[in-house]
């Protein structure tokens, strides 16, 4: 079973949520959880094995009205009014778990009109049970550590 989770990075602080798939097959990301961008490499790769297994399939789809409102917890663990402001500066990495691989997929950010593009050629691919690993590449990728993937 794949298990997903999003990364942001935005107004200082990381954000990690898990990523299930709804009854009728929509992915959607709930209870997002925050850090500082100095959390050490150990509190956010124990974040990011909560959010994988967190995720799952089958979850009830929200009501329209729950749509429109579902964003309101990352702009609240962003610390930001709105979305405009959330997407001003926010980073992106998806958080997918196949197996025994982790992939990490960077995304551009487009701006509040258009969201996020992923940047396919520059997945990562770390091994399950290498949380450090993990939250290393992360970090790398939300531009908060240095990247000492070569």
């Amino acid at each position: 079973m794949q298990q997903s989770a999003v990364a942001y990075f935005t107004n200082g602080r990381i954000i990690l949520a898990p990523v299930s798939r709804t009854a009728s097959g929509a992915m959607i990301a709930t209870n997002p959880k925050w850090f500082g961008k100095s959390a050490k490499k150990t509190v956010i790769a124990q974040a990011i094995t909560e959010a994988l297994s967190a995720a799952h399939d089958g979850v009830a789809d929200p009501t329209p009205e729950q749509w429109k409102r579902q964003f309101i917890p990352f702009q609240d663990a962003a610390a930001v009014k709105n979305f405009k402001t959330f997407m001003r500066d926010a980073r992106r990495v998806d958080i997918e778990r196949t197996g025994g691989a982790i992939m990490l997929t960077p995304f551009d950010n487009l701006g509040a009109n258009n969201g996020f593009e992923a940047r396919d050629g520059e997945v990562r691919k770390v091994a399950a049970d290498d949380g450090e690993g993990v939250a290393r590449a992360l970090l790398a990728l939300l531009g908060l550590r240095p990247d000492t993937s070569n």
